[in-house]
């Protein structure tokens, strides 16, 4: 993954060199849309899940768009994972910068999560003995919190490079007898591909 990154950005530095001869790049009506393979790195857990992640996205005018994404939970990179099951959906808007082809960009994202924890092992007193358990857990619908940031960059009218970095905040309640915090760093680059809705 690191490597893949560093080549992605060795890919944009080369490429800002060829974009300062370009002419600016249009932006309203554009609609994008990737998929690719996202890992997710947990905060409070020594976890990193994997996901199947897309989104489409399109630019109201110059500055704003609206984008929708949707992340597949696939597995973890752990054999004994935390999680069973966390696929999450969001929809915002995103506010953009640009310089030529480069578009940099924030954004926030609400969004809602079906998630279910890996069963827990609980040891529980029966008289005369203690007894170990097994703790199953429900599948819940969570509310998610998302800020984003990027960048994108425009290799033609149909193709583009991007780099996409999120910060994900959701609780599942009733874990432990507490709840579980499921912060996560989710980072996404790739290859994109995108149309122009509006003629010139």
């Amino acid at each position: 993954m690191v490597r893949f990154l560093s080549l992605l950005f060795l890919l944009i530095f080369v490429a800002n060199i060829y974009a300062q001869k370009d002419s600016a790049y249009r932006y309203p009506g554009i609609l994008k849309a990737t998929a690719t393979i996202t890992p997710g790195l947990m905060l409070n857990a020594n976890q990193t899940n994997i996901y199947i992640n897309g989104e489409l996205e399109y630019f109201a005018d110059d500055k704003i768009s609206i984008r929708g994404d949707g992340f597949w939970m696939v597995g973890a990179q752990q054999k004994i994972a935390l999680l069973q099951q966390n696929s999450s959906v969001f929809f915002g808007a995103l506010y953009h910068f640009h310089k030529n082809r480069f578009d940099y960009f924030i954004g926030l994202q609400p969004g809602l999560s079906i998630t279910k924890p890996n069963a827990t092992n609980e040891i529980t007193s029966q008289l005369p003995v203690l007894v170990n358990i097994q703790k199953e857990y429900d599948y819940k619908l969570l509310p998610n919190f998302s800020p984003l940031t990027g960048i994108t960059f425009y290799v033609s009218d149909y193709f583009n490079f991007f780099l996409n970095v999120r910060y994900v905040y959701a609780r599942y309640f009733g874990y432990e007898n507490s709840s579980l915090n499921l912060s996560e760093f989710r980072v996404s680059a790739g290859l994109g591909f995108q149309i122009h809705t509006k003629k010139k």
